[in-house]
């Protein structure tokens, strides 16, 4: 529970005062400090941010405070409230990533983060957009190689992209594909990479899959170009 808080912002401190909070209801600072091990210094502190962000209130008996969690439904309002922040300053932060350079280098390990690699990359495609597999040779595909690209083609065919997949000849098969295109080459392929607009991801199936992204436009470009020499001989 209390690394879900962390995660939507909340330090260790704030969620586990929050949470034991929830459990004592209204309570002294004292009571607090005695619950969750925190340091009497630090725990008005802790308090005074959780209060700003309407996760806590207070009232005042015989001039001393009795703290309260709020209805933990509040705590959507603050995720809301978080992300009208975030909308209020996206533009300019688009707007500076534009007029950047692009180019950098990032690595994924795991199923579920190069999933989620893939996914973000064409979450804003547009229809018929080029997406081009130069494709992992069947011999290095495992059952949860297979279901993760069939999870990925589904994603792909969601958002209506133009799918070209090269494959190796020697892996030929006659297949009916409806919304991939797919050509078999005798060229020695280098495996497993995906272009989509300035975006290289170079994928490394073994038994713990690895993935590295690179954003250049230079670099795209090129092997954009490599890819459709290849296209143009090879066989449907």
């Amino acid at each position: 529970m209390q690394e879900i808080l962390e995660e939507i912002g909340l330090n260790r401190r704030e969620s586990l005062c929050y949470v034991s909070l929830l459990e004592l209801g209204s309570s002294k600072a004292g009571e607090i400090v005695k619950k969750t091990g925190i340091p009497s210094s630090k725990i008005y502190e802790i308090l005074g941010r959780l209060i700003q962000r309407g996760l806590v209130s207070y009232v005042i008996q015989n001039n001393i405070k009795h703290f309260q969690a709020s209805d933990p439904k509040s705590l959507l309002n603050y995720i809301e409230n978080q992300k009208k922040k975030i909308e209020q300053i996206l533009p300019e932060l688009l707007l500076k990533q534009q007029l950047s350079i692009k180019q950098s280098v990032e690595m994924y390990e795991g199923q579920k983060a190069i999933f989620t690699l893939f996914t973000n990359l064409i979450s804003d495609a547009k229809l018929k957009e080029q997406y081009l597999v130069f494709s992992i040779n069947e011999e290095n595909k495992t059952k949860q190689a297979n279901l993760f690209f069939k999870n990925l083609a589904t994603r792909r065919k969601e958002n209506g992209l133009d799918v070209r997949l090269l494959k190796n000849i020697k892996f030929y098969v006659k297949e009916k594909h409806t919304k991939v295109k797919l050509r078999y080459t005798r060229f020695n392929l280098p495996q497993g990479i995906t272009l989509f607009r300035d975006n290289v991801i170079l994928l490394s199936w073994g038994d713990f899959p690895v993935a590295i992204r690179i954003e250049s436009e230079i670099f795209a470009q090129q092997l954009k170009e490599f890819f459709f020499d290849l296209w143009k001989t090879a066989k449907q």
